[in-house]
C-alpha cells in the first residue's frame, strides 16, 4: 500500500458524536479529497453504528478502486434502549463483522482491516489466525492494529504481519514517541496518527470558553476538560505563532508537525466539510524549518 500523507477520518460520516454535520457536505468532501490526491479513508462499523461505512461505500461508487479503504473490527454493540459498546475480537465475531462491513461498503475486499481496540478476553493468536484466514480468502488485503501498547504489539507481531499501527498522536499527546514509534520504525510498521489535531483543539478555532453540545463527544473530551484546557491552550498559541510566521493556518502547522516525525506515514483528520479537507491537505506540501519544529516541540523557546 502507498498511503497518502493525509488521511480522511470518517467518524463524522457516521453522523454521531461531532455535533451538527451535513451529510451532503461530507459527500462533497470525500470527492474533493480524491481530487486532491488523498487515497486513505479510515472508517469503522461503530461510527454511526454502520452508517459511516454505508455512506462511504455509497459515495465512493466507481472510485472505490482508486482508494484505500481502512475499516476496523472488534468494537461492536448491542441495542437495548441505549447502545453499549464492547470488545470482541474472536474468530467467530471477526467472520461475522467482515461480511457486514463488506456489504455496507459495497465492496468485496477491504484494503486495511484493523483491530479497533484490544480484546483482553480473546487470545491474540486467535484474532490473527482469523485475520490471516480472511487474507487468504481475499476479503482482506492487509491488516493492522489500533491502540495497542508496546507489550501487546510485540506479542501480536509474532502471529502475523502487522502493516500499520494506528495511535493517538499530536503536539499535546506524545507518549508514543518513547517506545512505540521506535519499535514501529525498527519493524517496518507504518504509523497512522489519529486525533492529529487533538480533536480540533489545535485548529485554533476554540477558546477556553468554548462550549459543546451533548451530541458532541468533545463536551467530555480529554483535551477540553477544565483541568487540561488552560495548559493545552499553550500549545495552541505556539501553533498560531508559527502559522502567522509562515502564512499558514494553525491546522496546517499542527498537521505538518505530526508528519515531520519519521515514524508517521499518514496523519488522519476528521472532516466535516470541503473547506476542511482543502485546508488540511496542504500540510503535505511544505516542511517546517528546524527552528520552527523545535519551537513547537518545546526544545526551543
Amino acid at each position: 500500500m502507498e498511503l497518502s500523507r493525509i488521511g480522511f477520518g470518517c467518524w463524522q460520516l457516521g453522523g454521531h458524536g461531532w455535533g451538527n454535520v451535513s451529510e451532503q457536505e461530507m459527500v462533497y468532501a470525500v470527492h474533493k479529497a480524491i481530487d486532491l490526491g488523498i487515497n486513505l479513508f479510515d472508517t469503522a462499523p461503530v461510527y454511526g453504528l454502520g452508517h459511516s461505512e454505508e455512506l462511504l461505500g455509497k459515495t465512493l461508487g466507481a472510485k472505490r478502486k482508486d482508494v484505500i479503504i481502512a475499516t476496523k473490527l472488534g468494537l461492536t454493540w448491542k441495542k437495548d434502549g441505549t447502545f453499549r459498546k464492547f470488545n470482541d475480537c474472536s474468530q467467530r465475531n471477526i467472520e461475522r463483522e467482515i461480511n457486514m462491513s463488506l456489504k455496507r461498503l459495497q465492496t468485496d475486499y477491504v484494503d486495511l482491516y484493523q483491530i479497533h481496540w484490544p480484546d483482553p478476553n480473546t487470545p491474540i493468536e486467535e484474532t490473527f489466525f482469523a485475520l490471516e484466514k480472511l487474507r487468504q480468502e481475499g476479503k482482506v488485503r492487509h491488516f493492522g492494529c489500533c491502540n495497542f501498547n508496546l507489550e501487546l504489539l510485540k506479542k501480536a507481531s509474532k502471529y502475523g504481519q502487522i502493516e500499520t499501527l494506528q495511535l493517538r498522536y499530536n503536539l499535546i499527546e506524545r507518549r508514543a514517541e518513547r517506545a512505540l514509534m521506535p519499535f514501529c520504525i525498527s519493524n517496518g510498521i507504518s504509523v497512522i496518527s489519529y486525533s492529529s489535531l487533538a480533536d480540533g483543539l489545535l485548529s485554533g478555532k476554540y477558546t477556553s470558553n468554548s462550549i459543546f453540545g451533548t451530541d458532541d463527544h468533545r463536551s467530555h473530551d480529554q483535551y477540553f476538560t477544565k483541568e487540561s484546557l488552560s495548559e493545552n491552550m499553550i500549545f495552541v498559541e505556539k501553533v498560531k505563532l508559527v502559522a502567522k510566521h509562515l502564512s499558514k493556518t494553525p491546522s496546517q502547522i499542527a498537521l505538518r508537525w505530526v508528519l515531520e516525525n519519521p515514524a508517521v506515514t499518514t496523519a488522519l483528520v476528521g472532516i466535516k466539510s470541503v473547506s476542511q479537507i482543502e485546508e488540511n491537505s496542504i500540510a503535505s506540501n511544505f516542511a517546517l524549518s528546524e527552528s520552527d519544529f523545535e519551537f513547537l516541540s518545546g526544545t526551543e523557546t
